[in-house]
C-alpha cells in the first residue's frame, strides 16, 4: 500500500485553529504533489480526523472519509462540532499511488492503545516489520499500519517523553525494508511526536512546524494564515523527531 499524503498536528491552544483546519481543506486539492509520471494533483483518496477525547484519556477517531476533503460537507460538519479547540488533533488528506486500492480502511489517522497515527510515505514490505500481535489489524494491510505497529510495540512500554524518543530512534535507524518516507505524527492526546525522514523526493517529503505561545502547528506544507508569516515556519530537518509535551507545550527537535 502507497501513500502520498498530507499531514497536520496540532497541540495546544491555537488562536486560528479553525482557519487552520480550513487551509489544510484546500490542500486537498491544491497541495504539492510528486512530479512524476502518471502522477495526477490533488490528495483525493480519502482523509480523516482523529481528536483527544473530552476525558482526556486518550485519542479517538471523529472520522474517516472517501473522496475529495475540500467538497465533503462532514469536513465543515466536524469542524464546527468542536464546543472548543481539543488540545490534540491529527489530520490526514490521502493521496493513493497508481494501482493501490482506495477504500475507507486505508484511509487515515489509524488508532491502537489510545494512540493516533498519520504517515506519509511509502514502507514496502512492511507486513515484514516486527510487531506485537496484540495489534490488530484495520486496514486492507495499509503499510502505513504495520509501520505504526512496528513503532508502537515498543513505544507504548516508554514512561518518560526522553526514552520515547530513544526508542522511536531506535526503531526508526534499525528499519530493513526500503521506503520512500517515515513521515507521520502520533500522540496519545498528552504527548506528541513527528518524525521527518526522506529517503528521496526531500522536497515533497517535508513537515514544518509553527509555534505560538500555548499551541503547536505541524503540516507538510508551510500553511498561509493570517497572522503567521511564511518565516514564522519552521522546517523539520530531515531525520529528525519533534517532540512536544506539556502546558503550554514544549518542543525538542532531536536528530538521528
Amino acid at each position: 500500500m502507497s501513500h502520498m499524503c498530507r499531514l497536520l498536528g496540532i497541540l495546544g491552544s491555537v488562536e486560528c485553529w479553525k482557519e487552520i483546519l480550513h487551509e489544510f481543506q484546500e490542500l486537498s486539492e491544491k497541495g504539492k504533489i510528486l512530479r512524476l509520471p502518471n502522477i495526477l494533483p490533488g490528495h483525493l483518496d480519502g482523509w480523516g480526523v482523529a481528536a483527544l477525547k473530552s476525558d482526556n484519556s486518550g485519542m479517538e477517531l471523529t472520522g474517516k472519509f472517501l473522496g475529495n476533503a475540500m467538497t465533503a460537507p462532514e469536513y465543515d460538519s466536524i469542524v464546527h462540532s468542536f464546543a472548543f479547540q481539543p488540545r490534540v488533533l491529527l489530520y490526514h488528506l490521502r493521496k493513493a499511488s497508481p494501482k493501490i486500492r482506495v477504500s475507507l480502511p486505508n484511509s487515515q489517522p489509524f488508532l491502537s492503545s489510545s494512540w493516533a497515527f498519520i504517515h506519509n510515505g511509502t514502507v514496502y514490505n512492511a507486513e515484514n516489520l516486527t510487531q506485537s500481535k496484540q495489534y490488530q489489524i484495520t486496514s486492507d494491510n495499509s503499510d502505513s499500519e504495520f509501520f505504526f505497529h512496528y513503532l508502537l510495540t515498543d513505544l507504548i512500554e516508554e514512561k518518560n517523553t526522553d526514552s520515547k524518543v530513544r526508542k522511536l530512534i531506535k526503531n526508526l535507524t534499525r528499519i530493513d525494508v526500503q521506503y520512500s518516507a517515515l513521515n507521520s505524527i502520533m500522540s496519545n492526546g498528552q504527548e506528541l511526536y513527528a518524525v521527518r525522514c526522506a529517503a528521496e523526493h526531500q522536497d515533497y517529503y517535508s513537515l514544518f512546524y509553527y509555534k505560538s505561545k500555548l499551541g503547536v502547528t505541524i503540516c507538510s506544507e508551510k500553511l498561509d494564515l493570517g497572522g503567521i508569516k511564511d518565516s514564522s515556519w519552521s522546517e523539520i530537518p530531515n531525520h529528525s523527531i519533534l517532540s512536544i509535551i506539556g502546558t503550554p507545550p514544549q518542543i525538542k527537535l532531536t536528530g538521528f
